[in-house]
């Protein structure tokens, strides 16, 4: 194969890599960014008495509780409830705000390449006024033969880079109209500036208008933007097996399971990835979450690790293993690095 035609098959690889945004977790020798932080503006805190009066609150007496992992009927239920419930109390209230970071390995043909890439991300809702701010690095590619590991050559390397490192913003005055821009520049510093919103540049022109339902097609959202998942819950069986745990000194409950990955149930993740006409085949191998929900029936914290597999054009496989977690806060009062001036949110309106 000449030079031209690996660099587009890495350049697939790449596009299906952007695409799904977010990686897994790796202990492969790459070298390291920096370390993300989610230890700021009171993520993870109790709600406000404001925000824990206006949610819908878990019903105890709905719920079966396990310390270990089952796949009893009664409990996979009540994992369900407290999904379907939570999710919509993010949707319903009135301000939160979020962030998450990711890190992750993807393969391609056997892992012949290999590529790692490091995500973040910020989201703040209030009272109509929604900002959210998310970027991607590639931290390190390499070759693979015989179990050794080479170098890719710079043509590749800089396919990668260039095609692979994304920045996305959005902003919207008013939960109706959005601006949307995926113009920005990414570096090395643009990880270690996390959450700073001076972390990426952005050329002009710079944003797109969209109405709210095309923000919600764009962002393939099932129910709202807002939401916290766009899993489908509400089929028969969503859930393979699980453990929900209660600390009752915290009023936090743990929800820990294996999502079915052969049914519905990801429908417009795997929509999301099939839109790339590069990608013939994707499947999700595996999804596993550990979710934090306050009492009152909003999230705290949310932990995805997940496996996917595609087949490309070009006979090419790929694959990856991934991981993401993201906090959330409901208490306007402790944001500060996550506040967002206003001159920048008037210049996202300069289309």
């Amino acid at each position: 194969m000449n030079k031209f035609k690996k660099i587009s098959a890495i350049l697939i690889l790449v596009i299906l890599i952007a695409a799904i945004c977010l990686f897994a977790g790796c202990d492969d020798g790459r070298a390291q960014s920096a370390e993300a932080s989610l230890d700021f503006d009171g993520l993870g805190s109790a709600p406000t008495a404001e925000a824990a009066a206006k949610a819908t609150h878990i019903d105890k007496s709905r719920l079966t509780l396990s310390d270990t992992i089952s796949t009893d009927k009664a409990v996979l239920d009540s994992i369900k409830y407290i999904l379907v419930t939570s999710n919509q109390n993010l949707i319903d209230c009135d301000f939160f705000a979020a962030a998450s970071y990711g890190s992750g390995v993807a393969t391609i043909n056997g892992g012949t390449i290999v590529g790692a890439m490091d995500t973040r991300d910020v989201r703040v809702y209030d009272n109509g006024e929604y900002w959210y701010d998310a970027y991607g690095l590639i931290v390190d590619a390499y070759s693979l033969k015989k179990g050794k590991r080479g170098k890719v050559n710079s043509a590749v390397s800089s396919v990668i880079s260039s095609a692979l490192n994304y920045a996305k913003r959005a902003y919207s005055p008013d939960g109706e109209t959005f601006y949307v821009s995926n113009k920005g520049g990414t570096s090395k510093s643009t990880i270690t500036l996390f959450p700073s919103y001076n972390a990426v540049t952005y050329n002009r022109p710079k944003s797109q208008k969209q109405t709210l339902e095309q923000f919600n097609k764009y962002t393939y959202s099932r129910d709202s933007y807002k939401s916290y998942t766009t899993d489908n819950y509400d089929n028969d069986l969503p859930i393979l097996s699980g453990s929900l745990k209660y600390d009752e000194t915290n009023g936090i409950y743990t929800l820990e399971f294996d999502v079915n990955c052969e049914n519905n149930t990801l429908e417009l993740s795997v929509a999301d990835m099939l839109s790339n006409s590069a990608i013939k085949k994707f499947v999700y191998a595996k999804k596993h979450l550990i979710i934090e929900i306050w009492e009152c029936g909003l999230i705290k914290n949310y932990i995805n690790s997940n496996v996917w597999k595609a087949e490309m054009i070009l006979n090419i496989s790929g694959s990856s293993d991934n991981f993401y977690e993201q906090r959330f806060t409901y208490d306007k009062s402790k944001l500060v690095e996550m506040n967002i001036p206003q001159e920048l949110k008037d210049k996202m309106k300069e289309t």
